[in-house]
């Protein structure tokens, strides 16, 4: 498969678990891709990156992110987790990729896409070509992304999540479920903290985030054993 260069790609601003950078930035002037009518942004003024969560949704649907991140025995000694990665109404664009941080995820795999031409692993990323209106896919890999803090406390960081285009910060959705099953782990603390916008729900065997925003967004999920000290 050809490789295509960075320039001419458009970027779709958002990170992930993984250090994920899918953003929709102008290239270049002698771009043949740099085409404005490309991409459809919202019709309201742009956020310049300051976090806002909405606790009322956009009305159209906005670019879903979800994350399910799976926790096993051996990720508490080498914080390696297994991770999902899907990504629902995608912006309309000719080009664009998602890319990893190539020291902490491997075995990267397409699972499954939708209403795009084209899309294939490259290295660290993944590459998308002709992304169509409803575009849907989704990737699975490892991702070494749990911090061992202590005797029993690990860290969990997530972000930055953004929808970028230009200078401007719009409205995107993201859902992050982290599942544990029958280890002993608890949510002993989450920054941000559950709000309007920004909901936290909790169980024995996980914990999932959902949240609207625009802006830029980090979350840390600090996790102990048992109910913590």
């Amino acid at each position: 498969m050809a490789t295509i260069p960075a320039r001419g790609l458009h970027r779709m601003a958002l990170a992930s678990v993984t250090a994920l950078s899918l953003s929709l930035a102008t290239a270049a002037e002698t771009d043949p891709f740099d085409d404005d009518s490309l991409w459809d942004p919202p019709r309201s003024e742009s956020n310049q990156g300051t976090l806002n969560f909405l606790a009322d949704p956009p009305e159209n649907r906005v670019h879903h992110h979800h994350n399910q991140i799976t926790l096993a025995a051996s990720s508490l000694d080498n914080g390696w987790v297994m991770l999902r990665q899907c990504h629902s109404d995608i912006d309309s664009v000719r080009r664009a990729q998602i890319l990893y941080n190539g020291d902490t995820t491997r075995d990267i795999e397409i699972e499954s896409q939708s209403n795009i031409e084209e899309t294939w692993v490259e290295g660290a990323s993944v590459q998308l070509r002709e992304v169509r209106p409803d575009a849907e896919l989704c990737v699975n890999a490892r991702s070494r992304i749990l911090q061992v803090l202590g005797e029993g406390e690990y860290l969990l960081e997530n972000g930055p999540f953004m929808r970028r285009f230009l200078d401007g910060y719009f409205p995107m959705r993201v859902t992050v479920a982290v599942s544990w099953g029958d280890l002993d782990l608890s949510l002993a603390a989450i920054e941000p903290e559950a709000q309007p916008g920004f909901e936290v729900m909790e169980s024995p065997h996980g914990v999932i985030v959902e949240t609207t925003f625009e802006g830029r967004l980090q979350t840390e999920l600090r996790l102990v054993n048992g109910e913590g000290p």
